[in-house]
């Protein structure tokens, strides 16, 4: 539900402003709605874990409880200080969940007609730089600060240039996004409970 407020509804108002933009946008806008929330979630999920420790400091706390409690896993017992392979079982959970969300924002992307390549390559960016901030979480579950887990300059240069230059290919930017997320867990969790 934070997850809706905080992204899901950005992702809901920028496709209606894509829509009123463009009628051939406009022909696919149920299906764009529902993948929008999604998309949003799959950005603010990878923010959220990628601030795990910086929200801990500040006295937040915003993974759900439930996740971690079937791996055996008490929130509260959260520290940077040790790493608990409970808490990793369940970050790799959000991790998948995440990434489902993300692959639903390629499917978005790849429903904005090839020729509206801004809007395309607006997405992409967003979408690139967030799973690849998944496969640092993934492979470092143990990290203890968000820096350690933060992609770099040089990373977030080559995913603009890498999606501008694939934007107008679907086939292209599914092949990019199977290579780029071969390495994270995927979820069980059904699309309807997503």
């Amino acid at each position: 539900l934070y997850c809706y407020y905080v992204a899901g509804v950005v992702g809901e108002m920028l496709t209606e402003l894509f829509c009123d933009y463009s009628s051939e946008i406009n022909r696919h806008k149920s299906e764009l709605m529902k993948l929008s929330v999604s998309f949003g979630q799959g950005l603010q999920m990878t923010n959220i874990l990628k601030d795990i420790w910086d929200d801990r400091r500040r006295g937040a706390c915003w993974l759900p409880q439930d996740i971690f409690l079937e791996k055996g896993f008490i929130l509260r017992d959260l520290h940077p200080d040790h790493s608990d392979i409970r808490f990793q079982d369940g970050l790799s959970d959000l991790i998948g969940v995440a990434r489902k969300h993300l692959h639903n924002a390629l499917i978005y992307t790849c429903m904005i007609p090839p020729h509206e390549k801004g809007i395309r390559k607006f997405c992409l960016w967003a979408l690139g730089m967030a799973i690849l901030t998944l496969n640092k979480i993934s492979h470092h579950r143990d990290f203890n600060d968000g820096k350690q887990v933060k992609i770099t300059r040089r990373t977030v240069k080559a995913t603009i240039l890498t999606t501008s230059i694939f934007a107008t290919s679907n086939w292209a930017l599914t092949q990019l996004f199977k290579m780029a997320s071969r390495n994270l867990p995927e979820t069980k969790i059904s699309d309807e409970l997503l």
